[in-house]
């Protein structure tokens, strides 16, 4: 689900897509797509939502001690996210992509009410609601078996792109940029350079392109002057 776009896929495969303007609308979008749902072919009992980033707020969440059950560590996240938002925040939805034991854990906010009109929609065509899951959790699944030690995850965008990183087996930052047009690498360059990290490997997803976007890119290389 993007700004303005819907896009319905079967397993990596888009069948159909369909515009839609704003969150009063989107209801009657997701029942015309859903209705694009093949009657002939293989069987179909259940949806997942792929959300852009434009849906969420992404956290890093350092590691609490005291905070021992899911559901502290939920509320911890969203004290957190309103802490630094300077700011009552709306009714959220907290997901962790992922959360070590002592380590910082990588989480996802959504708005309640967007997860509920969702799973209302899917409920209306008889669907079993499989949740949602962000274009990093596609990225990470889609690439890397394994996390990484380090590495530079992108979300690519038109508008805006996001970018989380991971450093030392941890994850270090994350944050979303408006950038002017430019060329993937001259992103990559600034987001790791802004997070202050040495170059690490990059694995990047254009949330225009569809989910088969998703690629690992080369770190460039670095001159060394002769002394």
């Amino acid at each position: 689900m993007r700004p303005q776009q819907l896009q319905l896929y079967l397993g990596t495969t888009m069948v159909h897509q369909t515009a839609w303007e704003n969150l009063g609308d989107l209801a009657a979008a997701l029942e015309t797509l859903f209705g694009k749902l093949p009657r002939r072919g293989p069987f179909v009992d259940c949806v997942e939502f792929i959300l852009d980033h434009a849906y969420l707020d992404y956290l890093i969440v350092p590691w609490q001690q005291g905070v021992t059950t899911p559901a502290d560590r939920d509320q911890f996240a969203l004290a957190l996210h309103q802490q630094q938002q300077g700011r009552l925040t709306g009714d959220l939805r907290v997901a962790f992509f992922d959360s070590e034991y002592q380590k910082p854990g990588f989480a996802a906010l959504l708005e309640k009410s967007l997860f509920e009109l969702m799973r209302a929609a899917a409920r209306r065509r008889r669907l079993r609601f499989c949740g949602c899951r962000t274009l990093f959790a596609v990225l990470c699944q889609t690439l890397t078996r394994k996390l990484p030690a380090n590495a530079l995850y992108a979300c690519i965008d038109a508008r805006q792109s996001s970018f989380a990183l991971r450093y030392q087996h941890r994850w270090h930052s994350v944050f979303t940029l408006h950038l002017p047009a430019a060329d993937t690498a001259k992103h990559l360059e600034t987001a790791n350079g802004l997070a202050g990290l040495p170059p690490v490997d990059r694995y990047v997803i254009y949330s225009d392109q569809g989910l088969q976007s998703a690629r690992q890119l080369p770190i460039p290389a670095v001159a060394v002057e002769n002394p």
